[in-house]
């Protein structure tokens, strides 16, 4: 297919928005961008581009075939294993050309949070790429508009019982025999990103609705026990009660979210799931034939069960080099918390590696509290780590 032609024929031209995609400083997949338009009342329309990847990956083609068999990208600290071939990224990951074909979703937000004014374009844009820590520190006017939106999207969601789980997490990477751990950051333009996607994803379940579109919506029951965690305690408590998120083609709500609908659409690059949503958007705006639920369910579940693979060979490869990492330190030592008492043990979290641990248990030891712990045994075939507790 030639992208240049198709980039530009029946597509809206926002090539004049000022369109960001605001990533990590080493991500791959740039398939999803952000940009803002005041109108001439003074309010805005909030634009979230998506990598048009039912440009090159139709339904039933080779490529949607092969993305289905993988179902989702499996991102290794060694490796990144593509759900699509390395050159679909680089032909339409957005900002890696002079323009980028899109799914184009835009919005209102009202003084509640509540998206208005919902529409949907296949779009052509130019895109600036910049990493979370320059939105962050950007002083652009654009960009603290978007985040003034959100912030009113986030309370929305918050009030409606989303859950406050910030529990640490780091991203580990290899870079040559270098193993690299570092923290992923809360809050500024990450936060903001990503409510930008949450955001998107309820509006474009929103239009589905509205249109009588199928497509997978990602619902997640809530616990037998709702709470508000407040310590790391709570939050390592809380967690275990959640049950998980499925995909189905009757939308419920999404608990952990705290939003009435939702689906997955802003990754199609990466995830399967998300393919399929956008291809049913593309499919209707193109008024081509839909997919029917019989054929959405069953794939959806293949590449669910091809996932959920993936994502248990990413923890396990995850712990693996951190147990590494560890092996290479003399005499490592760290600050661990208190997350877990039993009868004998209690559970620590290490977070500066986000790694759990668990540690016999004495009369002093209360939940939240910080310890001082050392390395004591690494076991590769569990795979687990031992501490020795040194001091409160």
């Amino acid at each position: 297919m030639d992208l240049s032609a198709e980039a530009l024929r029946g597509r809206e031209d926002f090539r004049d928005l000022a369109t960001v995609t605001i990533d990590g400083e080493t991500a791959r997949d740039f398939d999803d961008a952000i940009s803002i338009r005041r109108h001439a009342d003074g309010t805005f329309t909030l634009w979230v581009h998506i990598a048009d990847a039912g440009a090159l990956a139709p339904p039933d083609s080779d490529l949607d075939t092969a993305a289905c068999e993988r179902g989702a990208n499996l991102y290794l600290p060694e490796a990144i294993v593509p759900m699509f071939p390395h050159g679909m990224t680089e032909r339409l990951g957005l900002g890696l050309n002079d323009t980028s074909p899109a799914l184009s979703v835009g919005f209102e937000i009202d003084a509640e949070g509540r998206l208005q004014e919902i529409e949907i374009h296949l779009a052509t844009i130019r895109v600036t790429r910049m990493t979370y820590a320059e939105a962050t520190a950007s002083d652009d006017r654009r960009l603290q508009a978007i985040t003034a939106m959100l912030a009113r999207f986030r309370d929305r969601r918050m009030q409606a019982g989303a859950a406050g789980i910030d529990l640490p997490e780091v991203s580990v990477r290899l870079d040559g025999d270098e193993i690299l751990i570092k923290p992923l950051e809360r809050g500024g333009s990450r936060q903001m990103v990503a409510e930008a996607m949450m955001a998107a994803g309820e509006a474009i379940a929103e239009f589905a609705l509205r249109n009588g579109i199928l497509i997978p919506f990602a619902n997640q029951p809530p616990p037998d026990e709702t709470r508000s965690p407040e310590t790391m305690s709570e939050m390592f408590a809380y967690r275990k009660l959640f049950k998980p998120s499925r995909m189905a083609t009757q939308p419920e709500r999404h608990f952990g979210l705290g939003l009435d609908h939702y689906t997955r659409v802003t990754s199609p690059l990466r995830r399967y799931p998300d393919l399929v949503t956008h291809q049913q958007i593309r499919s209707f705006l193109k008024q081509e034939p839909l997919l029917d639920e019989e054929t959405i369910v069953e794939r959806v579940g293949e590449a669910s069960a091809a996932s959920s693979l993936v994502r248990r060979a990413e923890r396990f490869s995850n712990l693996h080099w951190k147990l590494v990492w560890l092996s290479r330190q003399k005499n490592w030592q760290g600050e661990a918390v208190i997350v877990d008492l039993e009868e004998r043990k209690a559970t620590l979290l290490l977070p500066e590696l986000a790694l759990e641990s668990r540690v016999r248990r004495t009369p002093e030891m209360v939940l939240d509290q910080h310890l001082v712990v050392s390395l004591q045994s690494l076991d590769f075939t569990v795979p687990e780590a031992r501490f020795r507790v040194r001091k409160a």
